[in-house]
């Protein structure tokens, strides 16, 4: 009976058959699924700010921010924010680098858990802006003044101008820096915030939820949303992902800053600090961007600072 014998040698050269088929198709197919998977369609860069806003922050950031912008590879850029604020200045020229961005390419800003006051007006000019639900301080549209502290006579002044600020005249230039603030965040975001002109002064720092209710923030997320919406933003099916961090420490040593002959200079020592040094941090967060050893003096916006000097005589 050759049926059985000749009928099992017939599954097993289809069988064979089958098997090298398929190994054939996968060598042909193998490369093009490879190629699905590790080349991608764009770059999405992740700059971090992270910390006080110094000159070496606002620095890094910025040439981070141009590299991407010159990068043909770069479709979107993710601002990845952890910082309540710092010095004006550096805060602006972030902003600008920001600006800059967003008009070339997607930028999302993402605040885990703070976002205020310069680090705020930083990241203002993105297309979007995450935050965490739990987040503890985003806004804080305002700047503050030091507390006053001992720098000597002034010595071998030229003429009157050159002593120091009354606290009247420090006052008038710090609201002089917050009315910039204001105006750059509402030309930025006057469009998506809920409040007017006058409440957006009063400098408030809101949770996450509060954020994405009243327009400071445009919706929830983290990171890893922000990243992925920004790829989508681009046009980008498949992305790999760059992310710059901040080689700049952390704290700011705001005690070796002074205001000396009117300008900002970098002292030897701590009882140098003069009064006249404004920044761009919320009060919610002086202690933990600034430090215990600098004295907040007063607030452009209605946030009570203790001791704060709201009358009498100036002299």
């Amino acid at each position: 009976m050759p049926i059985g014998p000749v009928t099992n040698v017939s599954r097993r050269q289809v069988l064979v058959v089958v098997a090298i088929l398929a190994v054939a198709a996968g060598a042909l197919l193998a490369p093009q699924v490879y190629s699905t998977v590790t080349d991608s369609d764009g770059t999405v860069a992740v700059v971090e700010i992270d910390g006080t806003i110094s000159t070496p922050m606002a620095q890094d950031v910025e040439d981070q921010l141009r590299d991407a912008r010159a990068n043909d590879s770069v479709d979107a850029v993710v601002l990845e924010v952890e910082s309540g604020g710092g010095l004006p200045a550096q805060s602006e020229r972030m902003y600008a680098a920001v600006d800059r961005t967003a008009d070339e390419m997607p930028v999302i800003a993402a605040v885990d858990t703070l976002g205020a006051s310069g680090a705020y007006l930083a990241i203002a000019p993105a297309d979007e802006i995450y935050v965490a639900p739990s987040a503890q301080a985003v806004g804080s549209v305002g700047v503050a003044g030091t507390a006053p502290a001992p720098s000597g006579p002034n010595e071998g002044t030229s003429g009157p101008d050159k002593s120091a600020a009354s606290p009247s005249e420090q006052r008038e230039r710090q609201q002089v820096l917050a009315n910039l603030f204001i105006e750059n965040v509402i030309e930025q975001r006057g469009d998506e915030i809920d409040l007017d002109r006058e409440e957006i002064a009063h400098a408030d720092a809101y949770l996450g939820t509060q954020a994405v209710d009243n327009g400071f923030a445009d919706e929830f997320g983290f990171v890893d949303d922000a990243i992925d919406d920004a790829a989508r933003e681009a046009g980008l099916g498949s992305y790999e992902i760059e992310t710059h961090r901040s080689g700049t420490p952390g704290g700011l040593d705001i005690p070796l800053i002074e205001n000396a002959d009117g300008e900002i200079v970098v002292a030897d020592d701590t009882e140098a600090l003069n009064a006249g040094l404004i920044l761009a941090v919320a009060p919610q967060v002086w202690d933990e961007t600034v430090g215990e050893d600098v004295e907040i003096r007063s607030y452009s916006g209605d946030h009570p600072v203790d001791g704060e000097d709201t009358g009498g005589d100036d002299e």
